[in-house]
Protein backbone atom coordinates (compact mmCIF):
# COMPACT_ATOMS: atom_id res chain seq x y z
CA UNK A 1 0.00 0.00 0.00
CA UNK A 2 2.81 2.39 0.93
CA UNK A 3 4.62 1.57 -2.34
CA UNK A 4 1.46 2.27 -4.33
CA UNK A 5 1.00 5.59 -2.54
CA UNK A 6 4.62 6.51 -3.23
CA UNK A 7 4.18 5.68 -6.92
CA UNK A 8 0.98 7.73 -7.07
CA UNK A 9 2.77 10.63 -5.37
CA UNK A 10 5.63 10.46 -7.89
CA UNK A 11 3.24 10.24 -10.84
CA UNK A 12 1.22 13.16 -9.47
CA UNK A 13 4.32 15.30 -8.90
CA UNK A 14 5.57 14.57 -12.43
CA UNK A 15 2.13 15.41 -13.82
CA UNK A 16 2.02 18.67 -11.86
CA UNK A 17 5.53 19.53 -13.03
CA UNK A 18 4.50 18.99 -16.65
CA UNK A 19 1.43 21.15 -16.19
CA UNK A 20 3.42 23.86 -14.45
CA UNK A 21 6.08 23.83 -17.16
CA UNK A 22 3.41 24.87 -19.64
CA UNK A 23 2.81 28.16 -17.84
CA UNK A 24 4.08 31.11 -19.85
CA UNK A 25 3.67 34.87 -19.57
CA UNK A 26 4.55 37.12 -22.51
CA UNK A 27 5.32 40.65 -21.33
CA UNK A 28 5.33 43.19 -24.15
CA UNK A 29 7.09 46.52 -23.67
CA UNK A 30 6.34 49.57 -25.79
CA UNK A 31 4.86 52.97 -25.04
CA UNK A 32 1.73 54.18 -23.30
CA UNK A 33 -0.13 55.02 -26.48
CA UNK A 34 -3.18 53.85 -28.43
CA UNK A 35 -1.04 52.49 -31.30
CA UNK A 36 0.97 50.29 -28.94
CA UNK A 37 -2.22 49.14 -27.25
CA UNK A 38 -3.72 48.16 -30.60
CA UNK A 39 -0.59 46.23 -31.59
CA UNK A 40 -0.72 44.27 -28.35
CA UNK A 41 -4.42 43.48 -28.80
CA UNK A 42 -3.62 41.93 -32.17
CA UNK A 43 -0.53 40.08 -30.91
CA UNK A 44 -2.39 38.80 -27.86
CA UNK A 45 -4.94 37.08 -30.08
CA UNK A 46 -2.24 35.42 -32.19
CA UNK A 47 -0.13 34.35 -29.20
CA UNK A 48 -3.07 32.88 -27.29
CA UNK A 49 -4.23 31.04 -30.42
CA UNK A 50 -0.73 29.55 -30.82
CA UNK A 51 -0.63 28.63 -27.13
CA UNK A 52 -3.99 26.87 -27.43
CA UNK A 53 -2.72 24.90 -30.42
CA UNK A 54 0.43 23.94 -28.51
CA UNK A 55 -1.59 23.10 -25.37
CA UNK A 56 0.18 25.78 -23.34
CA UNK A 57 -1.35 27.91 -20.61
CA UNK A 58 -0.33 31.47 -21.51
CA UNK A 59 -1.05 35.07 -20.65
CA UNK A 60 -0.04 38.22 -22.53
CA UNK A 61 0.58 41.47 -20.65
CA UNK A 62 1.04 44.98 -22.07
CA UNK A 63 3.57 46.48 -19.65
CA UNK A 64 2.58 50.09 -20.27
CA UNK A 65 -1.14 49.89 -20.89
CA UNK A 66 -2.48 47.01 -18.78
CA UNK A 67 -1.46 48.46 -15.41
CA UNK A 68 -3.19 51.83 -15.78
CA UNK A 69 -4.79 53.11 -12.58
CA UNK A 70 -5.97 56.44 -11.28
CA UNK A 71 -2.32 57.20 -10.50
CA UNK A 72 -0.66 55.77 -13.58
CA UNK A 73 2.42 53.71 -12.66
CA UNK A 74 5.70 55.00 -14.05
CA UNK A 75 8.74 53.25 -15.46
CA UNK A 76 7.03 50.06 -16.60
CA UNK A 77 9.39 50.01 -19.61
CA UNK A 78 12.31 49.39 -17.22
CA UNK A 79 10.67 45.95 -16.74
CA UNK A 80 11.27 45.44 -13.00
CA UNK A 81 8.14 47.42 -11.96
CA UNK A 82 6.10 45.52 -14.56
CA UNK A 83 7.35 42.15 -13.23
CA UNK A 84 6.46 43.24 -9.69
CA UNK A 85 2.91 44.06 -10.81
CA UNK A 86 2.25 40.74 -12.55
CA UNK A 87 -0.78 39.15 -10.83
CA UNK A 88 0.55 35.61 -11.41
CA UNK A 89 4.10 34.26 -11.54
CA UNK A 90 4.45 31.83 -14.43
CA UNK A 91 7.19 29.26 -14.84
CA UNK A 92 8.56 31.19 -17.79
CA UNK A 93 8.32 34.78 -18.91
CA UNK A 94 9.23 36.06 -22.36
CA UNK A 95 9.86 39.80 -22.61
CA UNK A 96 9.78 41.49 -26.01
CA UNK A 97 8.65 44.71 -27.66
CA UNK A 98 5.17 45.35 -28.99
CA UNK A 99 6.64 45.36 -32.52
CA UNK A 100 8.49 42.02 -32.08
CA UNK A 101 7.35 38.96 -34.01
CA UNK A 102 6.57 35.99 -31.75
CA UNK A 103 6.31 32.32 -32.68
CA UNK A 104 5.23 30.09 -29.79
CA UNK A 105 5.69 26.81 -31.69
CA UNK A 106 9.44 26.37 -30.89
CA UNK A 107 8.90 27.19 -27.20
CA UNK A 108 8.30 23.61 -26.01
CA UNK A 109 11.42 22.34 -27.72
CA UNK A 110 13.43 25.25 -26.31
CA UNK A 111 12.53 24.45 -22.67
CA UNK A 112 12.58 20.66 -23.13
CA UNK A 113 15.83 20.14 -21.24
CA UNK A 114 15.54 23.21 -19.01
CA UNK A 115 13.99 23.58 -15.56
CA UNK A 116 12.20 26.71 -14.41
CA UNK A 117 13.70 26.01 -10.97
CA UNK A 118 17.14 26.89 -12.37
CA UNK A 119 18.32 30.48 -12.93
CA UNK A 120 17.81 30.93 -16.68
CA UNK A 121 18.20 34.22 -18.55
CA UNK A 122 18.56 33.74 -22.31
CA UNK A 123 18.11 36.07 -25.29
CA UNK A 124 19.95 37.82 -28.08
CA UNK A 125 22.94 39.07 -26.11
CA UNK A 126 24.58 42.42 -26.78
CA UNK A 127 28.07 43.37 -25.65
CA UNK A 128 29.76 46.76 -25.62
CA UNK A 129 32.80 46.99 -27.85
CA UNK A 130 34.28 49.81 -25.78
CA UNK A 131 33.45 51.69 -22.56
CA UNK A 132 30.56 54.09 -23.11
CA UNK A 133 29.07 56.90 -21.07
CA UNK A 134 25.50 55.63 -21.52
CA UNK A 135 26.57 52.51 -19.58
CA UNK A 136 28.68 54.42 -17.06
CA UNK A 137 31.77 53.14 -18.88
CA UNK A 138 31.03 49.56 -17.86
CA UNK A 139 31.95 50.05 -14.21
CA UNK A 140 31.20 47.07 -11.95
CA UNK A 141 30.23 44.74 -14.79
CA UNK A 142 31.52 41.15 -14.68
CA UNK A 143 33.66 39.59 -17.41
CA UNK A 144 31.60 38.46 -20.39
CA UNK A 145 28.62 40.62 -19.39
CA UNK A 146 25.77 40.62 -21.91
CA UNK A 147 22.45 42.46 -21.98
CA UNK A 148 19.37 41.61 -24.05
CA UNK A 149 18.22 43.16 -27.28
CA UNK A 150 14.59 43.56 -26.25
CA UNK A 151 13.22 43.69 -29.80
CA UNK A 152 14.68 40.18 -30.29
CA UNK A 153 13.18 39.07 -26.97
CA UNK A 154 14.54 37.16 -23.99
CA UNK A 155 13.29 34.55 -21.52
CA UNK A 156 13.45 34.29 -17.73
CA UNK A 157 12.77 31.25 -15.58
CA UNK A 158 10.58 31.30 -12.49
CA UNK A 159 13.78 31.18 -10.44
CA UNK A 160 14.86 34.58 -11.80
CA UNK A 161 11.37 36.08 -11.65
CA UNK A 162 11.06 35.19 -7.96
CA UNK A 163 14.47 36.73 -7.26
CA UNK A 164 13.34 39.94 -8.96
CA UNK A 165 10.06 39.97 -7.01
CA UNK A 166 11.91 39.80 -3.69
CA UNK A 167 13.35 43.27 -4.25
CA UNK A 168 12.38 46.08 -1.90
CA UNK A 169 9.59 47.80 -3.82
CA UNK A 170 10.56 51.15 -2.33
CA UNK A 171 14.15 50.81 -3.55
CA UNK A 172 14.99 53.71 -5.82
CA UNK A 173 16.31 53.23 -9.33
CA UNK A 174 19.86 54.58 -9.56
CA UNK A 175 18.79 58.13 -10.43
CA UNK A 176 18.36 57.97 -14.18
CA UNK A 177 16.95 55.15 -16.31
CA UNK A 178 18.95 55.45 -19.53
CA UNK A 179 19.21 52.05 -21.18
CA UNK A 180 16.64 49.69 -19.69
CA UNK A 181 18.01 46.51 -21.24
CA UNK A 182 21.52 47.11 -19.88
CA UNK A 183 20.33 48.21 -16.45
CA UNK A 184 17.92 45.27 -16.19
CA UNK A 185 20.70 42.77 -16.93
CA UNK A 186 22.86 44.42 -14.26
CA UNK A 187 20.08 44.07 -11.70
CA UNK A 188 19.53 40.40 -12.59
CA UNK A 189 23.25 39.80 -12.07
CA UNK A 190 23.10 41.64 -8.76
CA UNK A 191 20.12 39.64 -7.52
CA UNK A 192 20.86 36.21 -9.06
CA UNK A 193 24.58 36.33 -9.83
CA UNK A 194 24.14 35.11 -13.40
CA UNK A 195 25.11 36.53 -16.78
CA UNK A 196 22.68 36.39 -19.64
CA UNK A 197 23.20 33.54 -22.11
CA UNK A 198 23.24 34.38 -25.83
CA UNK A 199 21.02 32.40 -28.24
CA UNK A 200 20.70 33.95 -31.69
CA UNK A 201 18.74 30.97 -33.05
CA UNK A 202 15.87 31.29 -30.56
CA UNK A 203 15.90 35.06 -30.16
CA UNK A 204 16.65 36.44 -33.56
CA UNK A 205 17.92 39.78 -34.79
CA UNK A 206 17.77 39.19 -38.52
CA UNK A 207 17.98 35.71 -40.00
CA UNK A 208 14.72 33.87 -39.58
CA UNK A 209 15.12 30.31 -38.35
CA UNK A 210 12.38 27.79 -37.67
CA UNK A 211 13.71 27.88 -34.13
CA UNK A 212 13.02 31.63 -33.59
CA UNK A 213 10.68 32.28 -30.69
CA UNK A 214 11.07 36.06 -31.02
CA UNK A 215 12.34 38.06 -33.99
CA UNK A 216 13.03 41.76 -34.42
CA UNK A 217 10.59 43.80 -36.48
CA UNK A 218 10.47 47.53 -37.14
CA UNK A 219 7.08 49.27 -36.91
CA UNK A 220 5.14 48.98 -40.18
CA UNK A 221 3.51 52.08 -41.71
CA UNK A 222 0.07 52.77 -40.32
CA UNK A 223 -2.79 51.26 -42.29
CA UNK A 224 -4.65 54.55 -41.95
CA UNK A 225 -1.87 56.47 -43.72
CA UNK A 226 -3.21 57.34 -47.15
CA UNK A 227 -0.46 59.69 -48.33
CA UNK A 228 3.26 59.93 -47.86
CA UNK A 229 4.31 62.61 -45.39
CA UNK A 230 5.66 65.60 -47.32
CA UNK A 231 8.76 67.58 -46.35
CA UNK A 232 6.69 70.71 -45.77
CA UNK A 233 4.66 69.02 -43.03
CA UNK A 234 7.73 68.85 -40.76
CA UNK A 235 9.20 72.01 -39.24
CA UNK A 236 12.82 71.54 -38.10
CA UNK A 237 14.39 73.88 -35.55
CA UNK A 238 18.08 73.53 -34.68
CA UNK A 239 19.36 74.74 -31.29
CA UNK A 240 22.66 76.56 -31.75
CA UNK A 241 24.64 79.67 -30.73
CA UNK A 242 27.13 82.03 -32.35
CA UNK A 243 30.17 79.98 -31.36
CA UNK A 244 29.00 77.02 -33.48
CA UNK A 245 27.84 78.86 -36.59
CA UNK A 246 30.99 78.26 -38.63
CA UNK A 247 31.73 74.76 -37.33
CA UNK A 248 28.74 72.60 -36.48
CA UNK A 249 26.21 74.30 -38.75
CA UNK A 250 28.45 73.80 -41.77
CA UNK A 251 28.38 70.05 -41.04
CA UNK A 252 24.58 70.00 -40.84
CA UNK A 253 24.16 72.05 -44.01
CA UNK A 254 26.43 69.64 -45.87
CA UNK A 255 24.56 66.57 -44.63
CA UNK A 256 21.01 66.09 -43.45
CA UNK A 257 19.62 69.64 -43.40
CA UNK A 258 20.78 70.59 -46.92
CA UNK A 259 17.43 70.17 -48.69
CA UNK A 260 14.88 70.60 -45.90
CA UNK A 261 12.35 73.30 -46.88
CA UNK A 262 11.12 74.13 -43.37
CA UNK A 263 14.19 74.65 -41.21
CA UNK A 264 15.35 77.35 -38.84
CA UNK A 265 18.70 77.60 -37.09
CA UNK A 266 17.75 79.09 -33.72
CA UNK A 267 20.57 81.08 -32.16
CA UNK A 268 21.44 83.96 -29.86
CA UNK A 269 22.39 86.22 -32.79
CA UNK A 270 21.13 86.74 -36.30
CA UNK A 271 23.47 85.70 -39.11
CA UNK A 272 21.97 86.36 -42.53
CA UNK A 273 24.63 84.33 -44.31
CA UNK A 274 23.48 81.03 -42.76
CA UNK A 275 20.76 82.33 -41.96
CA UNK A 276 20.06 82.04 -38.23
CA UNK A 277 17.15 83.33 -36.18
CA UNK A 278 17.81 85.37 -33.05
CA UNK A 279 15.46 83.98 -30.41
CA UNK A 280 16.26 86.81 -28.02
CA UNK A 281 17.62 84.28 -25.53
CA UNK A 282 21.23 84.29 -24.38
CA UNK A 283 23.31 81.13 -24.58
CA UNK A 284 23.70 78.96 -21.48
CA UNK A 285 26.36 76.33 -20.85
CA UNK A 286 23.75 73.78 -19.80
CA UNK A 287 20.03 73.22 -19.58
CA UNK A 288 18.74 75.33 -22.48
CA UNK A 289 15.18 75.29 -21.13
CA UNK A 290 14.41 78.93 -21.97
CA UNK A 291 15.78 78.50 -25.49
CA UNK A 292 13.57 75.47 -26.12
CA UNK A 293 10.49 77.27 -24.77
CA UNK A 294 11.27 80.17 -27.15
CA UNK A 295 11.40 77.60 -29.97
CA UNK A 296 8.00 76.25 -28.93
CA UNK A 297 6.44 79.71 -29.04
CA UNK A 298 8.07 80.58 -32.35
CA UNK A 299 6.87 77.30 -33.89
CA UNK A 300 3.26 78.12 -33.03
CA UNK A 301 3.67 81.71 -34.26
CA UNK A 302 5.40 81.20 -37.62
CA UNK A 303 5.01 77.61 -38.81
CA UNK A 304 1.40 77.78 -39.96
CA UNK A 305 -1.14 74.98 -39.93
CA UNK A 306 0.69 73.12 -42.72
CA UNK A 307 3.43 72.06 -40.30
CA UNK A 308 2.14 68.93 -38.55
CA UNK A 309 5.32 68.08 -36.67
CA UNK A 310 8.05 70.02 -34.87
CA UNK A 311 11.52 68.47 -34.78
CA UNK A 312 14.01 70.02 -32.34
CA UNK A 313 17.63 68.91 -32.73
CA UNK A 314 20.98 70.01 -31.33
CA UNK A 315 23.59 71.46 -33.66
CA UNK A 316 25.68 68.30 -33.18
CA UNK A 317 22.83 65.89 -34.00
CA UNK A 318 22.80 64.02 -37.32
CA UNK A 319 19.57 62.56 -38.71
CA UNK A 320 18.30 60.53 -41.65
CA UNK A 321 15.59 62.69 -43.17
CA UNK A 322 14.16 59.80 -45.20
CA UNK A 323 13.88 57.44 -42.22
CA UNK A 324 12.53 60.21 -40.01
CA UNK A 325 9.64 60.83 -42.41
CA UNK A 326 8.98 57.11 -42.79
CA UNK A 327 8.85 56.71 -39.02
CA UNK A 328 6.43 59.62 -38.59
CA UNK A 329 4.01 58.08 -41.09
CA UNK A 330 3.13 55.50 -38.43
CA UNK A 331 1.69 58.19 -36.14
CA UNK A 332 -1.34 60.44 -36.31
CA UNK A 333 -0.14 64.09 -36.21
CA UNK A 334 -3.51 65.10 -34.79
CA UNK A 335 -2.63 63.21 -31.62
CA UNK A 336 -1.13 64.74 -28.52
CA UNK A 337 2.26 62.98 -28.57
CA UNK A 338 5.99 63.43 -28.14
CA UNK A 339 8.46 61.06 -29.85
CA UNK A 340 12.07 60.60 -28.79
CA UNK A 341 14.60 58.31 -27.21
CA UNK A 342 12.96 57.70 -23.84
CA UNK A 343 14.90 58.20 -20.63
CA UNK A 344 13.51 58.23 -17.09
CA UNK A 345 14.19 59.84 -13.75
CA UNK A 346 13.19 59.22 -10.15
CA UNK A 347 11.68 55.75 -10.57
CA UNK A 348 11.21 53.38 -7.67
CA UNK A 349 10.94 49.64 -8.21
CA UNK A 350 7.20 49.68 -7.49
CA UNK A 351 6.55 52.19 -10.29
CA UNK A 352 4.90 54.67 -7.94
CA UNK A 353 7.05 57.68 -8.79
CA UNK A 354 9.25 59.24 -11.47
CA UNK A 355 8.68 60.34 -15.04
CA UNK A 356 9.76 59.71 -18.64
CA UNK A 357 11.40 62.34 -20.82
CA UNK A 358 12.68 62.50 -24.43
CA UNK A 359 16.44 62.91 -24.26
CA UNK A 360 17.32 66.03 -26.23
CA UNK A 361 20.47 65.05 -28.10
CA UNK A 362 18.79 62.30 -30.11
CA UNK A 363 16.18 64.73 -31.43
CA UNK A 364 12.74 65.47 -30.00
CA UNK A 365 9.56 65.37 -32.10
CA UNK A 366 6.27 67.01 -31.15
CA UNK A 367 2.81 67.15 -32.63
CA UNK A 368 1.37 70.67 -32.70
CA UNK A 369 -1.10 69.86 -29.94
CA UNK A 370 1.74 68.50 -27.76
CA UNK A 371 3.55 71.84 -28.02
CA UNK A 372 0.34 73.66 -27.09
CA UNK A 373 -0.19 71.32 -24.12
CA UNK A 374 3.35 71.84 -22.80
CA UNK A 375 3.03 75.63 -22.94
CA UNK A 376 -0.39 75.45 -21.30
CA UNK A 377 0.90 73.26 -18.46
CA UNK A 378 4.29 74.97 -18.09
CA UNK A 379 4.17 78.51 -19.56
CA UNK A 380 7.73 79.24 -18.44
CA UNK A 381 10.84 77.46 -17.18
CA UNK A 382 11.69 77.64 -13.49
CA UNK A 383 15.27 78.59 -14.44
CA UNK A 384 17.16 79.35 -17.66
CA UNK A 385 19.55 76.48 -17.00
CA UNK A 386 16.92 73.82 -16.24
CA UNK A 387 17.33 70.74 -18.49
CA UNK A 388 14.85 71.29 -21.31
CA UNK A 389 14.22 67.59 -21.98
CA UNK A 390 13.58 66.73 -18.33
CA UNK A 391 11.30 69.76 -17.93
CA UNK A 392 9.38 68.55 -20.99
CA UNK A 393 9.00 65.16 -19.27
CA UNK A 394 7.62 66.73 -16.07
CA UNK A 395 5.15 68.85 -18.05
CA UNK A 396 4.12 65.90 -20.22
CA UNK A 397 3.33 63.60 -17.29
CA UNK A 398 1.41 66.43 -15.60
CA UNK A 399 -0.78 66.99 -18.67
CA UNK A 400 -0.93 63.33 -19.71
CA UNK A 401 0.99 63.68 -22.98
CA UNK A 402 2.48 60.28 -23.90
CA UNK A 403 6.19 60.08 -24.71
CA UNK A 404 6.68 57.51 -27.45
CA UNK A 405 9.98 55.66 -27.39
CA UNK A 406 11.79 55.36 -30.73
CA UNK A 407 14.81 53.08 -30.41
CA UNK A 408 16.31 54.30 -33.70
CA UNK A 409 16.94 57.75 -32.22
CA UNK A 410 20.28 57.82 -30.42
CA UNK A 411 21.61 60.18 -27.76
CA UNK A 412 25.20 59.09 -28.35
CA UNK A 413 27.63 58.15 -31.16
CA UNK A 414 27.53 54.89 -33.18
CA UNK A 415 30.48 53.41 -31.28
CA UNK A 416 28.58 53.87 -28.00
CA UNK A 417 26.15 51.12 -29.00
CA UNK A 418 26.57 47.41 -29.69
CA UNK A 419 26.72 47.11 -33.52
CA UNK A 420 23.91 44.54 -33.59
CA UNK A 421 21.57 47.02 -31.91
CA UNK A 422 21.79 49.58 -34.73
CA UNK A 423 18.94 48.82 -37.12
CA UNK A 424 18.03 51.55 -39.61
CA UNK A 425 19.20 54.32 -37.25
CA UNK A 426 17.49 57.70 -37.55
CA UNK A 427 19.85 59.85 -35.48
CA UNK A 428 23.16 60.08 -33.64
CA UNK A 429 24.47 62.78 -31.34
CA UNK A 430 27.86 64.34 -30.56
CA UNK A 431 30.79 65.09 -32.84
CA UNK A 432 33.42 64.21 -30.19
CA UNK A 433 36.18 61.90 -31.52
CA UNK A 434 34.27 61.14 -34.72
CA UNK A 435 34.16 62.44 -38.28
CA UNK A 436 30.50 63.52 -38.45
CA UNK A 437 30.46 63.52 -42.26
CA UNK A 438 31.69 59.94 -42.26
CA UNK A 439 29.14 58.94 -39.60
CA UNK A 440 26.34 60.45 -41.66
CA UNK A 441 27.21 58.62 -44.87
CA UNK A 442 28.04 55.34 -43.20
CA UNK A 443 24.98 55.03 -40.95
CA UNK A 444 22.26 57.44 -42.07
CA UNK A 445 22.28 57.44 -45.88
CA UNK A 446 20.82 54.65 -47.97
CA UNK A 447 22.42 53.67 -51.25
CA UNK A 448 19.61 54.98 -53.41
CA UNK A 449 19.92 58.40 -51.78
CA UNK A 450 23.51 58.82 -52.93
CA UNK A 451 22.45 59.28 -56.53
CA UNK A 452 20.32 62.22 -55.45
CA UNK A 453 23.11 64.04 -53.66
CA UNK A 454 26.08 65.85 -55.10
CA UNK A 455 29.00 64.28 -53.28
CA UNK A 456 32.10 62.25 -53.92
CA UNK A 457 30.90 59.13 -52.15
CA UNK A 458 30.14 55.99 -54.12
CA UNK A 459 28.74 52.62 -53.13
CA UNK A 460 32.21 51.08 -53.35
CA UNK A 461 33.67 53.66 -50.97
CA UNK A 462 30.89 53.03 -48.48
Amino acid sequence: MIVVQMRLTIILSVFLQLVESNNLTVLLVGSKYKLTEQRVIEKRKMILADCHEEKLVCSVVDALNDFSTENDPQGMWTMVPAILKLPVVSDWIIIAEDTSELNIKPFKHFIKNKSHADPIFIGFGLQDREPTIIHHFGMNTPDGFRYPMISAGFILSRNIIEAVRKVDRNERWSGFAIDAKYEFALLVHKWSNIIMEHSHESFCRGDQFDTCIVSCALPAPSISTETILSDSEIHVMIKTFEGHHKTRLSVLKNTWTSNIPRIEYCSDVEDLEIPTVNLGVGNTERGHCVKTWAIFRRFLDVSGEGAKWLVIADDDTLMSWKRLKKMLEVYDPRGNIIIGERYGFGFVMSGESGYDYPTGGSGMIFSRSAVESILKTCPTCAADTDPDDMTIGICAVTYGVPIIHEQRLHQARPQDYAPEYLQEPISFHKFTDVDPIQVYYRYLVEFEELDEQENDYTRTEL
